[in-house]
């Protein structure tokens, strides 16, 4: 169906209205006539219909036999779009020049990004990729996408494994770099405490342990000494057992306690919006950015800002041109007196922001309580949080 109405339209076709008494005689006569038509509807009148161009030619001396009346309702097709496209030429050509301008601007390349970098500097990716062909402004069709990921991991030295997208006008350039070779220490060295803790256990590998489980230390203390006494068996006189210096290797588990402190107010700040706000209008690109028009800056004394970006996508085609649209409120602070509970409960999650700062990375908390106390006519909430951890360090002996 899709096919014949599409050919339908290619070559053009008009729907009539057609009135009198011999409309019923006038459709018999064009169908015994072979002249085709489709989509009729009867009206109170008379009836509506589809017809081609070449149909209608030859339907017309039968209007006259059967003497009704014709009426044109809608022209449709591709023959009378060619008839008002050559009187509006300047829309076609501005139609034009835009499809031609949307296609060169999308068959470009506009931006190239980095991904995967954590010691190579990107400049300096960027400048070996643009030594290479990949930069702002080439054709994408030009680009040899796995010859440039070759040349990449060959040319420099840091890099393992690169591979190249293109995502509209954006190339992704992600790479994988190769991981340094670690230094590994080899000389004698004591194992020490790295933070105030109370010792619960010690494991030695080599060396001597000099703390016990139930001893507190604090940071620097000696915990396992880089030495190996090794008995003297020989006859004689009894001597000094002698000491040879290794490099200490064990464990030493601690609990160790973590704190923050913050302050109870329960007079807080509060802002209010006033209604007032201006707008600013800005074209952003990579690296630079245009304002159109209003403040550069906010005309109010006190303010919050909102900023909203928008992008002309289609599918995975993109500008690298974004419309900024920074929006200014004004606000009027005020201050706010909350409850006894309520403002306990914001230094609480204060005290456990700044708490959380602290903590080590992959550190499991083993307890976790909160005191208030009173210094200098101010409340206070103390945050403590204590942690099973290994708190021995490598301290290189003297030679």
């Amino acid at each position: 169906m899709f096919i014949i109405n599409w050919w339908r339209f290619c070559r053009g076709y008009l729907v009539i209205s057609l009135r009198g008494r011999g409309v019923e005689r006038l459709l018999n006569l064009a169908i015994a006539r072979g002249i085709g038509f489709w989509d009729l509807k009867r009206q109170a009148s008379g009836a509506q219909l589809s017809i081609n161009l070449s149909s209608f030619k030859a339907l017309r001396p039968l209007v006259r036999q059967t003497r009704c009346r014709l009426h044109i309702v809608r022209k449709a097709g591709l023959p009378f779009w060619k008839l008002r496209l050559r009187r509006r030429w300047g829309l076609v050509a501005g139609v034009l020049i835009f499809g031609a301008a949307l296609y060169f601007s999308t068959a470009v390349v506009w931006q190239v990004r980095i991904i995967g970098t954590e010691h190579i500097d990107e400049a300096e990716v960027l400048e070996l990729a643009g030594q290479l062909g990949l930069r702002p402004g080439v054709w994408k069709r030009s680009l040899d996408l796995a010859g440039l990921e070759e040349a990449l991991a060959r040319r420099h030295p840091d890099i393992t494994w690169a591979s190249i997208r293109l995502r509209g006008t954006l190339a992704l350039i992600e790479i994988v770099e190769q991981l340094p070779e670690p230094e590994i220490e080899r000389g004698p060295a004591d194992l020490v405490a790295a933070k105030d803790g109370l010792i619960t256990r010690v494991l030695v590998l080599d060396g001597e342990a000099v703390v016990a489980p139930g001893d507190t230390v604090v940071k620097g203390d000696l915990l396992i000494r880089g030495a190996l006494v090794v008995p003297d068996h020989s006859p004689g006189e009894e001597q000094q057992p002698e000491a040879i210096p290794v490099r200490a290797r064990g464990e030493v588990e601690a609990r160790v306690w973590y704190e923050a402190v913050a302050p109870i107010n329960r007079v807080v700040p509060q802002h209010i919006d006033t209604g007032a706000s201006t707008k600013s209008y800005l074209l952003s690109w990579p690296g630079k950015s245009l304002r159109l028009f209003g403040p550069a800056e906010s005309p109010f004394d006190k303010s919050r800002q909102e900023v909203v970006k928008w992008r002309w996508r289609w599918r995975n085609l993109s500008l690298p041109v974004e419309l900024v649209t920074v929006v200014y409120h004004e606000v009027h602070i005020t201050e706010k007196v909350i409850s006894e509970s309520e403002a306990l409960q914001q230094s609480r999650d204060r005290a456990m922001e700044l708490l959380k700062r602290q903590l080590p990375e992959g550190v499991k908390v083993e307890q976790l309580y909160f005191q208030e106390f009173r210094e200098q006519s101010q409340d206070y909430v103390r945050a403590v949080a204590e942690t099973l951890e290994n708190i021995a360090e490598y301290r290189p002996l003297n030679p």
